[in-house]
């Protein structure tokens, strides 16, 4: 008997929440994606749910005329195995990366 349990985990992005809903389609690739705002259903080619992604907008940050979105991520991972949550991370932070230093 398999004692996995499903992680999450919470974090805070640069992003506004449209943004957000254009990217993360992008960013899975081959993988689909269900739902909309503000709950995503991600799954590989064969069904298995690999993950479910939650967003809240945040106050702004506001630095001088500088205006920063904030958006609230939770990210809840099934059982798909540490491969699979590996390869979901990698495809996720490279394809919310912004360019920079």
């Amino acid at each position: 008997m398999s004692d996995a349990r499903a992680a999450s985990f919470e974090l805070e992005m640069g992003y506004s929440a449209d943004e957000f809903k254009r990217v993360l389609p992008l960013a899975m690739r081959d993988w689909s994606v269900e739902g909309g705002m503000p709950r995503w259903r991600i799954s590989d080619p064969l069904g298995h749910e690999l993950a479910t992604v939650h967003i809240a907008p945040r106050p702004e940050r506001v630095m001088g005329a500088l205006r920063l979105p904030v958006l609230w991520v939770s990210i809840e991972f099934g059982e798909p195995g540490a491969e699979l949550s590996k390869e979901f991370m990698r495809r996720f932070e490279r394809g919310f990366h912004r360019g920079g230093g």
